[in-house]
């Protein structure tokens, strides 16, 4: 398959790449909404697929065997009056090792391609991955109103002839002007920039503007956590989507007066001063996220949480193929060590062989097949640790009937494991 590629389309590759990070999250002052769409009739967990195996038709997918689909319809009435930039994001998932050149195109626009995690090694295709990359569009290439429809390709090229990333879900975020356009604001009263935090921590916001025409106001916070966006930065705003509804953020609340607690229990101890501020949702859908409440600090006298992150991750992680193990190491005192988990991203589960930590087994299985899943799992036993290197396996998926099944993929950065110390009598 032959394509033609302008220079316009390699410099906006570029800007991509170099500016996906800090592309990647509206901040405080933004005003925008959010048009989120998944795809309710797919297979695979409600996924779309994009790529096929080599030789074989797919219809369902458009033209070239599945490489390039067929223009799917957003079913949104867009708001484009004041708009002032665009974005599309994707809850893209790796599936098929060594699949490239994942791009969309919006109506008849020219193609887009979807910029890769920087934090995950070179070539991000050998590793299992479930990101949210955005991607920048013009503006002009959406249409007010409904009758907006996007297609997304891959490179028919592929290792073992059988090119497939899945997509959860995707969104089109549209960024106004909030000097210009109406809109509810508001700011977080229950807590001052400067401020610490304990274990449980309240959260209330005094909306600017009739309570009744809130929809909801949800919390989103900037500090070090287990990185379930997947993209290997574990300092960030921390929040995900999972087929349009955001997941995995400090929390929500529908009504007055739009209360949340944050059980900070199992947040790992802060090298920096954290952020919270709140997105204020009108029932429009139109959000504004409010300034943020900074310099907050997570000071813990008898209690210390250690996020121990995982390196010499495997390629290919997928537990059909056999064994694999990662590192990470304890810095903690482990004679205080009381308890600990593990945190991780993965697709279809159910097929996994249980986990081990320095060769003792601690888990067995959870969760369905051909699924995305969000893993966070205790464990009471601490005595499977030791200070400094450990090394986690996870066993190898057996055949069932005699058939090789498909396994669990295990998505970067691996499995973070976090363990709680505690000083004796406290």
């Amino acid at each position: 398959m032959t394509r033609k590629v302008t220079l316009l389309s390699l410099i906006s590759v570029l800007v991509l790449i170099l500016g996906a990070d800090a592309l990647s999250q509206p901040g405080p002052g933004d005003l925008f909404r959010e048009y989120r769409w998944f795809h309710e009739e797919g297979d695979a967990g409600q996924t779309i697929r994009v790529g096929g195996k080599q030789g074989q038709s797919h219809p369902d997918r458009g033209s070239d065997h599945g490489y390039i689909n067929a223009p799917m319809q957003l079913p949104h009435d867009m708001d484009l009056e004041g708009a002032v930039k665009a974005e599309v994001i994707l809850e893209k998932i790796l599936c098929h090792d060594g699949t490239t050149g994942l791009a969309i195109q919006i109506n008849d626009s020219d193609w887009y391609y979807v910029p890769e995690a920087s934090h995950i090694p070179i070539p991000q295709a050998s590793y299992q991955h479930h990101i949210y990359p955005v991607v920048r569009i013009p503006v002009t290439v959406l249409k007010s109103g409904t009758n907006n429809s996007f297609r997304l390709r891959v490179d028919p090229e592929h290792p073992w002839r059988w090119p497939q990333n899945l997509i959860n879900g995707l969104h089109i975020r549209i960024y106004y002007d909030p000097k210009t356009k109406p809109h509810h604001a508001g700011s977080i009263t229950s807590l001052e920039s400067g401020d610490t935090v304990g274990r449980s921590v309240k959260l209330v916001v005094d909306p600017n503007g009739p309570v009744s025409r809130i929809k909801c106001v949800d919390y989103v916070g900037l500090y070090e956590d287990v990185n379930y966006e997947g993209d290997g930065i574990y300092r960030q705003w921390h929040y995900l989507y999972f087929h349009g509804k955001l997941m995995h953020h400090i929390g929500s609340a529908e009504k007055a007066p739009f209360q949340a607690i944050w059980d900070t229990s199992w947040i790992p101890d802060q090298k920096e001063p954290m952020e919270i501020s709140a997105r204020i949702t009108d029932q429009t859908d139109l959000t504004y996220q409010t300034p943020a409440i900074t310099g907050l600090s997570l000071p813990r006298a008898n209690v210390s949480v250690e996020l121990c992150k995982p390196y010499d991750i495997p390629k290919k992680w997928v537990t059909r193929s056999g064994e694999k193990t990662e590192s990470f190491d304890v810095r903690g005192d482990l004679n205080t060590a009381v308890a600990a988990q593990l945190a991780w991203s993965s697709w279809s589960p159910g097929y996994m062989n249980g986990i081990l930590i320095n060769g003792v087994k601690v888990f067995d299985k959870e969760g369905p097949h051909y699924q995305t899943y969000y893993h966070r799992m205790t464990l009471p036993d601490v005595s499977v640790f030791h200070s400094g290197r450990n090394s986690l396996t996870t066993g190898k998926t057996p055949r069932v009937n005699g058939n090789m099944v498909h396994g669990m993929e295990v998505n970067w950065p691996g499995i973070m494991v976090l363990i709680k110390y505690q000083k004796k009598g406290d």
